[in-house]
């Protein structure tokens, strides 16, 4: 079973590289993995959407750095919008849950606690026996296994921890903004191309007709249609649309919304 391991900024980075190692030592049927794992000459952004995708578990690696870094949570989010995956934070330097906020705070956490950790790997292990011709270890055997590793582990992520912010290249392997916005235009495109083979354009185009005729109906001083793309009509109109999901899955951004309404209802400008 696969356990996507997501980090941003050096730190998490080496955290997750311990977690990855320690992992596979411990239960050796998990096939944990990390995008530093990408071979040389294979395209990263497509690497890393069927990673995401095939994974049944995610650990994201928090630290008091990348709390809100987009990358952390647009790999979060990507790995929970499947029904039957497990996605959980790894804490390590955060002492309390209080400090996480957002999007990441509705996901379970782990401490980093001899306690939490082997509960994480008992998740992991069920996990495991639920998929489909996965080989788990039994409960006494997981305990056992896990004294015997966690020690190291242990030692391990306090070294990291208690390393200093000039002893760590903290440039070297982030990831740069550029590299971000070609992942997520990336997946969007792969996002778009998954949704048109379940819609059609017909049924999208009946659903944005009925929107847009509501809207006008019931909006005061509106004498023509082309004024849905003028403020404040836009903005209100973006507002009633927000919480349908196939409008916030087909259009990444307003742009792209009001480039759609101009060539679905031809309007002048």
């Amino acid at each position: 079973m696969k356990i996507f391991l997501s980090w941003s900024g050096e730190k998490s980075k080496n955290i997750a590289e311990s977690l990855k190692d320690w992992l596979e030592q411990v239960i050796q049927t998990s096939e944990p993995w990390i995008s530093t794992s990408i071979e040389k000459g294979k395209k990263w952004s497509k690497e890393i959407s069927d990673k995401l995708e095939e994974s049944k578990v995610g650990i994201i690696c928090l630290t008091k750095d990348n709390l809100n870094a987009p990358w952390i949570l647009f790999e979060a989010g990507a790995i929970s919008k499947s029904s039957d995956s497990y996605v959980c934070t790894f804490l390590t330097d955060i002492s309390s849950s209080s400090e996480i906020s957002g999007p990441l705070s509705s996901f379970q956490n782990t401490r980093f606690t001899k306690e939490e950790v082997l509960k994480l790997l008992k998740t992991i292990n069920n996990r495991i026996k639920e998929s489909k011709g996965g080989k788990s270890l039994s409960e006494k055997a997981l305990e056992e296994v896990f004294e015997t590793f966690y020690p190291k582990l242990e030692t391990k992520i306090n070294k990291i921890l208690e390393e200093k912010p000039e002893d760590i290249n903290s440039t070297s392997h982030i990831r740069s903004d550029r590299e971000l916005l070609e992942e997520l235009v990336e997946n969007q495109r792969l996002l778009k191309e998954k949704i048109n083979d379940v819609w059609t354009n017909k049924e999208v185009n009946e659903i944005v007709d009925q929107y847009v005729s509501n809207f006008i109906k019931n909006r005061t001083g509106m004498e023509y249609d082309y004024e849905i793309l003028e403020e404040p009509y836009f903005t209100e109109f973006c507002d009633k649309l927000a919480n349908n999901p196939l409008i916030r899955k087909l259009f990444s951004n307003r742009d792209d919304f009001k480039k759609f309404l101009k060539e679905r209802y031809d309007l002048p400008f």
